[in-house]
């Protein structure tokens, strides 16, 4: 979540820019959407991965396998509480821990501390 909330910082998105006065606060949103998601794991293989919309790209998410079509309505619920107007910035698909694949490296679901995340590798 704290790396969500950099890229945020990073791409100028409305989390810290202008934005209506009648909009929900992008960090209830966001909160919300952590709210929603079972991250719960105890090795890797009980994750798998949904994709998020930072207003710039795609992050993919860790969370708990099994609870993909739940993970999937909560970012639903998150794009339409957040709206993102036109921004202008664009990323690739990006791992949780910021990172992006390079040649032969891709982006896994795994299991850190019983908390599903994505990282590459």
């Amino acid at each position: 979540m704290r790396y969500l909330l950099v890229l945020a910082l990073l791409c100028g998105c409305p989390e810290h820019g202008s934005r209506p006065p009648d909009a929900p606060d992008p960090a209830v949103c966001l909160a919300e959407l952590e709210s929603a998601l079972d991250r719960t794991c105890a090795v890797p293989a009980d994750c798998a991965l949904i994709d998020h919309g930072d207003c710039c790209g795609t992050v993919k998410l860790g969370v708990r396998l099994g609870t993909e079509a739940s993970a999937n309505a909560a970012e639903v619920a998150f794009q339409t509480c957040r709206a993102c107007p036109p921004l202008g910035c664009a990323h690739p698909d990006m791992a949780e821990d910021g990172q992006v694949p390079s040649t032969g490296q891709a982006i896994v679901a795994t299991c850190v501390t019983n908390r599903c995340t994505s990282v590459v590798q």
